[in-house]
């Protein structure tokens, strides 16, 4: 993927045309003193490659250039593609076709430049951020950027690096299945008041269990011996059994009703794209695409509709017989509760009525709680075995990853990356590890590890991040990027003399070769790397400029008119 030109349709609005090869600078030159190189637009044409690319709009572009349409024209492969939006982010088409945001971020996953590993939820976007950096919290590790997780970071650099995901991958679901276990088991006490009562007591579950249990068989024994009318106990064990009826009508009204929930929810879910909005998508690649290769969408569609019309079919029959099983409970239920509401009438009227109502709901609270504490108890040895499955599999993939680091997959990347480092600081130890991470309460699969020693500076800091991105920038694997943005932020705090050395390595590197290298850097940093130049290659840094941005005036901007906060473009 190679960056053709970035464009406006405001004539105020200073065109980018990229070089198609090698180095192309952009400098924020304040010219007066009064100037500034600072908010020229070095950094917001960055901004705007990525809007164009699919980003989230920034609120600075809504509210400042929301009306203003911005183009990008690139090229991937042989083919050469535009996409226009608009600075509120309201309006987008690629090639003249108008898209929804999410297709064409579907489209770049698809036909971008990274060819994309179906599990681990890469895309384009979290891809393409490090071939271009552009928040400051994006410049500070090489690895992760500003807003990842750091096992995110990992997976993404991994991939990039043509190492391995999949373990890195199967150690993030495990570890989050584990959480997922946790907040299952405390969600199941916080549903139910009565069972966070009885834990909260501190005694373990099954010695209250039997604790409960014991005093079950007292108070049975007590209710048995209860005296009672001629024909008390006959109508009293009458009750007891549509008491226990409805208990059991009622629980399986119950699973019924989740049963019943679980299939409306299934129902319920639609896919994000209709087959139609796809399908013109699609068609409107017929003049990037053989025909046989748009064929083939019918039949994945096909299948994908036959078997989502299977499934719909099926939930629909289930829910049906779980309706009428509902239906034919619900009626047992309300006989039994009229029975058992008669019954429990007759015995209210008679003597040590309520010393009987006493004892037995007094044992059906007991018994209540022990189904409560048993089912607590079943749920966490279930879970219990499955964490330990769990664990086994971490430590068989930590067996499998210590066999895969033997094999020293690091090797040529720590080779190549400490001879950048070197080639700007001489005497600096310096690179790349890769290590087995052991500790099971992370998510992190590996160690890796980019390192120079003095780090801690600033200026030796973005070289070392800088000197990472050209590593997968060159020599990477899963991408056909054929472009490299590095911006100011990353060449200002670095020393004069190592700026010189660096971009002399890249054009020596970069000569005959199809590849872009974009620099934005403000005046005084180019013209004090210039300084340490060879005559050549100062001629050929001059000669790669495309743009010079002044700050000594609003038109000499990349806009051509004020833009930040608080201003509002015409």
């Amino acid at each position: 993927m190679r960056l053709i030109c970035l464009s406006c349709d405001r004539p105020s609005f200073k065109p980018l045309v990229f070089r198609p090869s090698g180095l192309s600078v952009l400098v924020g030159d304040a010219q007066q003193e009064q100037g500034s190189s600072n908010g020229v637009g070095k950094t917001l044409a960055l901004r705007l490659v990525h809007h164009c690319l699919g980003a989230h709009p920034r609120q600075e572009l809504k509210h400042g250039v929301g009306d203003w349409r911005f183009a990008l024209e690139f090229e991937i492969g042989a083919q050469k593609h535009r996409i226009e939006r608009n600075g509120d982010g309201s309006d987008i088409t690629i090639d003249g076709e108008s898209l929804s945001v999410r297709l064409v971020r579907d489209w770049l996953n698809c036909h971008g430049p990274f060819v994309l590993p179906q599990r681990g939820g890469l895309t384009f976007r979290s891809l393409y951020r490090r071939f271009a950096r552009v928040e400051r919290q994006d410049l500070l590790d090489p690895v992760a950027l500003g807003h990842e997780e750091k096992h995110q970071g990992l997976v993404h650099t991994l991939y990039l690096l043509g190492l391995d995901i999949d373990l890195a991958l199967g150690k993030i679901a495990r570890r989050e299945r584990l959480l997922q276990l946790d907040a299952n088991l405390k969600l199941l006490a916080q549903a139910d008041s009565r069972l966070r009562d009885l834990l909260r007591t501190g005694m373990a579950t099954q010695a209250q269990i039997a604790e409960l249990k014991r005093n079950i068989d007292e108070w049975q024994r007590r209710l048995d011996a209860m005296q009672v009318a001629d024909d008390y106990e006959q109508v009293r064990q009458d009750a007891q059994r549509f008491t226990e009826a409805l208990r059991q009508h009622e629980a399986q009204l119950a699973r019924i009703d989740f049963q019943l929930k679980g299939i409306e929810r299934a129902l319920d879910r639609r896919p994000d794209i209709t087959r139609e909005a796809l399908l013109s998508f699609y068609r409107g690649l017929e003049h990037v695409f053989k025909p046989e290769m748009l064929a083939h969408f019918e039949a994945v569609e096909s299948f994908h509709r036959s078997l989502a019309e299977q499934r719909q079919r099926r939930l629909e029959r289930d829910r049906i017989a779980l309706t009428q099983q509902r239906q034919r409970i619900e009626q047992e239920r309300r006989e039994a509760a009229r029975q058992r509401d008669e019954a429990l009438a007759y015995l209210g009227g008679h003597h040590a009525m309520d010393d009987y109502v006493a004892v037995a709901q007094r044992l059906a609270q007991m018994r209540a709680d022990v189904e409560r504490l048993c089912r607590y108890e079943d749920a966490k040895s279930a879970w219990e075995r499955e964490r330990i499955e769990i664990q086994e599999q971490d430590a068989e993939d930590s067996r499998r990853a210590s066999d895969y680091l033997a094999t020293r997959p690091i090797d040529w990347a720590d080779r190549r990356y400490r001879e950048m480092i070197h080639t700007l600081y001489p005497n600096e130890p310096c690179g790349i590890t890769l290590e087995n991470n052991l500790n099971p309460n992370n998510k992190l699969r590996y160690n890796l590890a980019v390192q120079v020693q003095s780090q801690n500076s600033d200026g030796i800091n973005a070289v070392r991040v800088m000197a990472f991105d050209w590593l997968i920038y060159r020599y990477g694997a899963h991408h056909t990027m054929r472009h490299l943005w590095h911006d100011n932020g990353l060449f200002d705090p670095v020393d004069p003399h190592q700026r010189a050395a660096w971009l002399s390595l890249t054009m020596r590197e970069l000569q005959a070769s199809d590849m872009q290298y974009i620099v934005s850097i403000n005046t005084e940093n180019f013209a004090s790397t210039r300084e340490m130049l060879s005559p050549q290659e100062a001629q050929a840094l001059d000669e790669a400029v495309i743009v010079r941005l002044l700050g000594d005036a609003d038109e000499h901007k990349l806009l051509g008119v004020r833009f930040g906060v608080g201003s509002r473009t015409a």
